[in-house]
C-alpha cells in the first residue's frame, strides 16, 4: 500500500475548491484505489500527462474537476486539484 503526501499547492487548491458530498465521496474512493495500487474506473479518465507535465498523471472527479498526481516509489503525491482552466491556463 502506498502512503499519501499532499504538495503545498494541492493544499492551497483544495481550500479554494468546494466539493459536493458526492464529489468528495468519489475523491475518497479514487484515492483509496490509488493507494491500494488498483486501477481507477473508466469514468475517472485516468491518464498520463504530456509536455511540461510529463511524468504526472491526471484523473477526473467530475467533468471539469481533476486531480494531478504522481507516484514516486511508495508515495502517492497529490500535486494539484481544480478545473482544466485553473490548472492548465
Amino acid at each position: 500500500m502506498l502512503s499519501v503526501e499532499r504538495h503545498k499547492q494541492f493544499h492551497k487548491d483544495s481550500t479554494a475548491i468546494k466539493l459536493s458530498e458526492k464529489h468528495f465521496a468519489k475523491f475518497i474512493v479514487y484515492l483509496a484505489k490509488l493507494l491500494q495500487t488498483e486501477l481507477l474506473p473508466p469514468e475517472a479518465h485516468n491518464h498520463e500527462l504530456e509536455g511540461e507535465w510529463k511524468g504526472f498523471w491526471e484523473f477526473h472527479i467530475s467533468g471539469d474537476l481533476l486531480i494531478i498526481y504522481r507516484i514516486d516509489g511508495d508515495i502517492l503525491k497529490l500535486i494539484r486539484i481544480g478545473s482544466h482552466a485553473q490548472l492548465f491556463g
